[in-house]
């Protein structure tokens, strides 16, 4: 792979993420025993725009709480990751510790417990703040996750983005016929 400015290198092995397995890969490489490093770059309370409105069944201009972090593995720079979360029905939320798996923290802080994920995934070129973050150039092609959480009554309560450096990701899933 190619860092920005830096030259070549040897890629590290791709992180390996079965989306027809599990809804949480952070909680999931953290129980695999996988060395999945959270950084939080922000958190905010901020508006749900007409399009994040839609998707989590709320009004436009609904209180959310946003936060982007970026994951790393062996000191590298695998993904970054936007999660918007309604915050109405998580009050403090941003007071909580990042650093772990949104669902589990979900599951222990406010007895909510994931039942779906609805994913999207998709090919982009990497903006450029998101290259800083990633350590690659903008416009490097990159992988985006994107994906709807919803709980047991089937209420989506969470939307995360996901940016992926290609050459870090192997995604797997598992079709199930006649059901």
């Amino acid at each position: 792979y190619a860092e920005n400015r830096r030259g070549r290198f040897v890629s590290p092995p791709r992180l390996k993420y079965d989306i027809s397995r599990t809804i949480s890969l952070a909680a999931h490489a953290q129980s695999e025993g996988m060395r999945l490093n959270i950084e939080v770059l922000d958190s905010r309370e901020v508006a749900a725009d007409a399009r994040i409105a839609a998707l989590l069944q709320v009004q436009k201009g609904e209180p959310l709480f946003e936060y982007t972090r970026l994951f790393t593995s062996d000191g590298h720079a695998i993904f970054i990751e936007t999660e918007s979360i309604i915050a109405r029905r998580f009050p403090k939320m941003l007071e909580q510790d990042l650093q772990q798996s949104t669902t589990k923290l979900l599951e222990q802080a406010y007895n909510t417990h994931a039942r779906t994920g609805d994913i999207t995934i998709r090919m982009r070129a990497v903006h450029a703040d998101e290259a800083e973050c990633l350590g690659i150039a903008a416009n490097h092609p990159g992988i985006e996750l994107e994906q709807i959480i919803s709980d047991e009554s089937g209420m989506p309560f969470c939307v995360g983005n996901q940016i992926w450096r290609g050459e870090l990701a192997a995604f797997s899933a598992r079709a199930i016929l006649g059901h």
